[in-house]
């Protein structure tokens, strides 16, 4: 089987790096291009007030487009990645971009929850296995991983 683009999934977490390492791994492999993608969810429980549209929109521009950067300088160094940074629910939004994107693989990280947590939170790459018939490498993270 051969692998020509890898999309990686990652969050706004320490466990990113986890994932993102993961992910570098199999593309050397298969010398296949990256790239990452960070969904900001609207939808979120936020702890409080919904941000507005320029809220949503400068957390794009600051603290996701950090992250990625961040992730990108630690783990990626001199390897060539794509960047996306969207809006929408996680699970719709990587599947959008690894077919317009053309991936042949997506990687990506779960919490493992389980019980309660689990049905309240849901899970992304639950849903994401649903819904693909692409490659999907899910790395466990553990909470031991977040920042």
């Amino acid at each position: 089987m051969e692998f020509h683009k890898i999309l990686i999934a990652i969050d706004n977490c320490k466990s990113a790096e986890v994932v993102a390492l993961n992910g570098l791994q199999i593309a050397q492999q298969y010398h296949a291009e990256i790239a990452l993608v960070s969904i900001i969810d609207p939808e979120a429980n936020w702890g409080g007030e919904q941000p507005t549209p320029r809220e949503m929109d400068d957390m794009i521009d600051g603290n996701f487009n950090t992250s990625q950067q961040n992730v990108i300088d630690k783990v990626f160094k001199n390897y060539p990645v794509k960047t996306f940074i969207e809006q929408g629910k996680p699970y719709e939004i990587i599947l959008k971009i690894a077919d317009e994107w053309g991936a042949d693989v997506i990687v990506m990280g779960t919490h493992g929850r389980k019980g309660l947590s689990h049905l309240l939170i849901g899970s992304v790459a639950e849903e994401v296995i649903r819904h693909t018939k692409k490659t999907l490498v899910v790395i466990p993270v553990s909470e031991s991983n977040e920042a």
